[in-house]
């Protein structure tokens, strides 16, 4: 009867945030776009640990550990519960109301280079250097079968590297701009949207799989969150009301059309990584999928789960001298390093490290980890807060036309992500990330005493442009195609 009620509790609390989060889509869209990359990761985390806590015990090969059946999902949940609820209070409907009045809604007079054409020209000139070192290297990692770590370290040039590292950021800032033609010419740019889908068949031709695809996605949605507070800043009357009136049909097309090639090229990538990288077979390719996506997300967070829960095993002293001051590898993620050093020992630890693996997970268990069952929570709301706080901080400035305040926010806001992902706390003791506090404090500064005198920090018209023939034949047939 025990392990009944216990089944039964596990499955009503993944069902209740897996219907919280439709909610969310169906009638905060705002929230649904803006923190749709932390959202996703959350929703596959509560399949994962709804996956041990009812099929266990299963086993992890990582970490050589039987693992379930029990009761973490609830825990979780209720951690998940906590992070979305500043987002309800930040982000409400009537506070998105009043950013309206400093909407940009300007498109600018005719026969001008917009920012939106600079960064166009711009990005299409890094996208083509990629794919000239792609055909430097002489063989498609792809069709090679080669695993795109080993691309990237031994293989890939600057750019690619480059790309490795701030692709996310630049996905957004591709989002931004689509949003801004949105916002301020009330027509969908197909061009950036066509950058992302170029960016993606890169990806995919140099071996990678469903991560790459996914991030990139979210971070060009997260803008687009600002076009929908645009047409939306109060309650909707119907679930996803938003998406008829703020799409047109042909863009529902386009939209639908690049979120299949997305899940088309992720379960290729999937396929080929396990089958032709490295070298399943038969029911092993169904087992190794089923561990990838069902054990390895939250195998160290249900031993954690155990470990403080059960046993009573928390120690603050010993878990801030590890991630701050003493870890393995103190110019990475500590958090997986204190998880698995607890779970495995250090020997397979510091070979993991060395070799540049580390487990998934970390949040919310480091948390607990840290402050025990009762006083972690006030720093995981804490932690929701400052999410809600750069995402509404982000969304406004997109809103309003205050672009270098939105990237920043953004650039901040990513190692919260970062830390939801998994775990990381180090961070914010980085002096880089200092520096980008007081960027994005600076920036807000600025842009908000420009805009008293209807100025803006970064402009959207960046110059006029001379009345050649065939450059305004150029932008009539392009506005045809966007309009």
């Amino acid at each position: 009867m025990t392990s009944l009620l216990i089944q039964t509790a596990v499955v009503l609390c993944g069902v209740a945030f897996f219907l919280c989060v439709l909610w969310i889509a169906a009638y905060r869209p705002v929230i649904f776009l803006s923190f749709l990359f932390v959202l996703f990761t959350l929703v596959w985390r509560t399949a994962s640990t709804m996956y041990i806590d009812l099929a266990g015990p299963v086993f992890s090969s990582q970490t050589y550990h039987y693992i379930g059946p029990g009761f973490l999902t609830p825990l979780h949940v209720l951690a998940y519960f906590t992070t979305v609820l500043p987002f309800f209070i930040l982000l409400r409907p009537k506070k998105i109301e009043s950013w309206l009045s400093g909407a940009n809604r300007n498109p600018g007079p005719p026969g001008v280079v917009t920012l939106s054409d600079v960064s166009f020209v711009i990005s299409l000139l890094f996208l083509g250097d990629l794919f000239l070192d792609l055909l430097r290297h002489g063989s498609i990692p792809l069709f090679a079968h080669l695993d795109r770590f080993v691309y990237t370290d031994k293989y890939a040039g600057v750019a690619h590297r480059w790309l490795i590292r701030y692709g996310n950021l630049v996905a957004f800032w591709w989002g931004v701009m689509f949003a801004a033609e949105r916002v301020r010419n009330r027509r969908i740019d197909i061009r950036h949207l066509a950058l992302l889908g170029v960016l993606v068949g890169y990806m995919f031709l140099t071996g990678n799989r469903f991560s790459a695809f996914y991030s990139f996605g979210s971070f060009f949605l997260a803008p687009l969150s600002a076009l929908i507070a645009a047409d939306f800043a109060g309650s909707l009357p119907a679930p996803f009301f938003w998406i008829g009136r703020s799409f047109r049909t042909r863009d529902l097309v386009v939209f639908g059309s690049a979120a299949l090639l997305l899940v088309v090229v992720s379960v290729t990538g999937i396929y080929n990584n396990l089958v032709n990288v490295r070298g399943y077979e038969g029911s092993g390719i169904l087992q190794q999928f089923t561990e990838r996506a069902l054990i390895q997300p939250s195998e160290l967070g249900w031993i954690s789960f155990e470990r403080v829960f059960d046993f009573g095993h928390w120690q603050p002293s010993r878990v801030y001298d590890f991630l701050f001051q003493r870890p393995l590898e103190p110019n990475r993620n500590t958090t997986p390093q204190y998880l698995m050093l607890e779970t495995i020992g250090e020997p397979r630890t510091w070979d993991h490290i060395s070799g540049g693996f580390q487990f998934a997970g970390g949040f919310p268990e480091i948390f607990f980890e840290w402050f025990g069952p009762i006083y972690a929570w006030p720093f995981i709301f804490g932690a929701g807060y400052l999410a809600a706080a750069l995402t509404a901080l982000m969304v406004k400035g997109v809103l309003q036309g205050r672009y270098a305040s939105a990237f920043l926010s953004l650039y901040v806001l990513y190692g919260i992500y970062v830390m939801y992902i998994g775990g990381m706390l180090n961070f914010a003791t980085r002096g880089t990330y200092m520096v980008k506090v007081a960027a994005l404090a600076a920036a807000l500064l600025i842009e908000a005493r420009l805009a008293r005198v209807g100025l803006p920090f970064v402009p959207w018209i960046v110059c006029r442009v001379p009345q050649f023939g065939w450059f305004e034949r150029f932008r009539l047939a392009r506005s045809r195609i966007n309009n």
